[in-house]
């Protein structure tokens, strides 16, 4: 479940969870049978299995999970709203100082951008608000548009995944299920 230790602050921002359990790839060295090696999800793994010694967690295969799955919702986000586009060039937002946090925009528009930031149990997936330091003109418009992008995110995200998780306030949250968005 979508724990958070990340939060967004802007009015008009939000977020959602990626669990680690849909993404980290752990592996089996099987010597003895025809297959190399066997992998699954942290989340298709019980608690005697990820302690006996056998699994392995594989950094390759989880980065190659992870890129998946960004890519899958990148593609159905763009499909959706025309007006998100890849940034040209790999962009970080980075805040300093203690607690320092640094995210990965993925998609902007001329009012949001949304990023990634890893929340070590979970990636989150944010919409962030573009700020003009002098001027609040964006303000309006951001109301207007957040909740449909919202919507989006979650939606594009449920398509690939199985639950995402919610933030619902400091050191609390929430999962929405796949079939709870399609009985609603």
């Amino acid at each position: 479940m979508g724990r958070g230790n990340v939060c967004v602050t802007g009015d008009h921002e939000g977020l959602y969870y990626i669990d680690n359990d849909h993404f980290h790839v752990y592996r089996r060295d099987e010597p003895d049978s025809d297959e190399e090696f066997q992998t699954r999800l942290l989340g298709d793994l019980s608690y005697q299995e990820l302690t006996g010694g056998e699994w392995h967690f594989d950094e390759w295969e989880t980065e190659d999970e992870k890129d998946d799955i960004l890519e899958c919702f990148i593609e159905s986000f763009t499909a959706r709203f025309r007006s998100f586009e890849r940034p040209a060039k790999e962009t970080l937002i980075t805040e300093y100082g203690f607690g320092g946090r640094s995210r990965r925009v993925l998609l902007e528009n001329k009012l949001f951008c949304v990023a990634l930031e890893d929340n070590e149990w979970s990636l989150a997936v944010e919409l962030l608000q573009k700020e003009d330091p002098y001027d609040c003109h964006l303000s309006g418009l951001q109301g207007r548009h957040h909740l449909k992008y919202l919507d989006g995110i979650k939606r594009c995200l449920l398509e690939f995944l199985p639950s995402i998780g919610t933030y619902g306030g400091p050191w609390t949250s929430g999962r929405i299920t796949k079939e709870e968005l399609e009985s609603a």
